[in-house]
């Protein structure tokens, strides 16, 4: 009887395509997958793609790269498992080693037997799952529950073989990074540009983080989470390389907005400003969008008055992705994707004024324009890759 480890891969959206566009994101995918498993020690893994799923041999550590898939984008969900051959008492015989292995390992006390198979197997899905369970129910004494069970043993039957496994791990869904082309991230190193970089890079954006460096209204810490969660974010990136863009003089820019502008409109000149550096960003890397971490509402520059005046004339479009989130919904993606290094509280901006303006008139910067435009040509940076 052959056995292999085996990383079954799901993904969705992807099968919707036509036929040449999912032939085009399903071997990028392939590609990612491969570049994500040699970053945990998986290099010498068979990757085999197969008829709107993908197949991960891998000769020990299979729930380790199974657990390693769950951060490349493209991917819905991925279970380790066995590869077996389709005959049915082979299935019966591992469905019970698998169920007794695990259920003592959980202190299972019920179990379930969910099974999937081809048109063109000769037993129903049904049937399979009545003659696997009743098996399994004799070799291991549990019971059967099929609502709430604390062990669910899966059987997927193919033409040439069948899968088991107990676990079904989600992955991030979305597209094959960079599959959309690339976007300008504007980047502080907090929680919501944070988010709403990984929310663009799900949808297929190559992202290029930029950071203003502005001291020294902000402090040297907060130059070092922005670096400590790059590094975290790198591990989403499918690529051997990730440059982050730091533009270095941006303290000195925002000195003469601080002694240029009026108090109220400082906090939104800043912002613009931040929005015209980035469009030439856009135009000198290829870039085709800008990305921020902007939530409705949820502070100063933030509310519909201000992201009308700030926006004005950029001629590229600029992404948005939390602007229906608050801040707690936003937290808890963070938290549930890793980045908890963006919560480290940090001092408030030094150039924040004590009224600052919150329903600008539409041509509130306007006598402001060519001042902005200067500055943003003054602005210089470095590329950094990030390891």
């Amino acid at each position: 009887m052959s056995l292999k480890s085996t990383v079954i891969v799901r993904y969705g959206e992807i099968t919707l395509k036509g036929p040449f566009v999912r032939s085009r994101m399903e071997h990028m995918l392939v590609e990612h997958i491969r570049f994500r498993l040699a970053q945990c020690g998986f290099s010498d893994a068979d990757v085999v793609l197969e008829r709107g799923r993908i197949f991960v041999y891998v000769d020990k550590g299979v729930s380790d790269a199974a657990r390693c898939l769950t951060k490349v984008f493209g991917v819905v969900s991925v279970s380790p498992s066995i590869e077996i051959d389709n005959d049915i008492d082979v299935i019966k015989d591992v469905a019970v080693r698998v169920a007794l292995a695990v259920s003592k390992e959980r202190g299972a006390k019920s179990f379930a037997i969910r099974a999937r198979r081809v048109e063109s197997y000769p037993i129903t899905s049904k049937d399979i799952e009545k003659i696997v369970g009743q098996v399994v129910k004799e070799a291991t004494g549990l019971r059967v529950d099929l609502v709430s069970s604390d062990l669910e043993v899966f059987v997927e039957v193919r033409e040439r073989c069948a899968y088991i496994y107990t676990e079904v791990l989600k992955g991030p869904g979305g597209l094959p990074y960079g599959v959309e082309g690339r976007c300008i991230a504007l980047f502080s190193g907090g929680v919501d540009s944070t988010v709403a970089m990984w929310m663009a890079a799900k949808r297929g954006c190559e992202v290029i983080p930029v950071h203003m460096v502005a001291k020294p209204f902000y402090s040297d810490k907060a130059f070092e989470r922005a670096i400590n969660v790059l590094k975290a974010f790198r591990e989403w990136i499918p690529r051997k390389e990730f440059k982050a863009v730091f533009v270095t003089n941006y303290g000195e820019l925002l000195k003469r907005i601080v002694d240029s502008v009026r108090k109220r409109l400082v906090c939104l000149a800043c912002k613009r400003l931040m929005l015209l550096i980035a469009l030439r960003l856009v135009r000198e890397l290829g870039a085709k969008a800008i990305v921020t971490g902007e939530s409705l509402g949820q502070v100063a520059s933030q509310t519909l008055d201000n992201m009308h005046v700030i926006s004005r004339g950029i001629e590229v479009p600029i992404f948005r992705p939390l602007i229906g989130f608050d801040k707690e919904e936003i937290a808890s993606l963070a938290r549930s994707l890793g980045f908890e290094k963006t919560m480290v509280n940090m001092p408030q901006c030094a150039a924040l004024p004590e009224f600052p303006e919150t329903h600008a008139n539409a041509n509130a910067l306007d006598i402001y324009r060519e001042f902005l435009e200067k500055l943003s040509q003054e602005a210089v940076w470095e590329v950094v890759d990030i390891k």
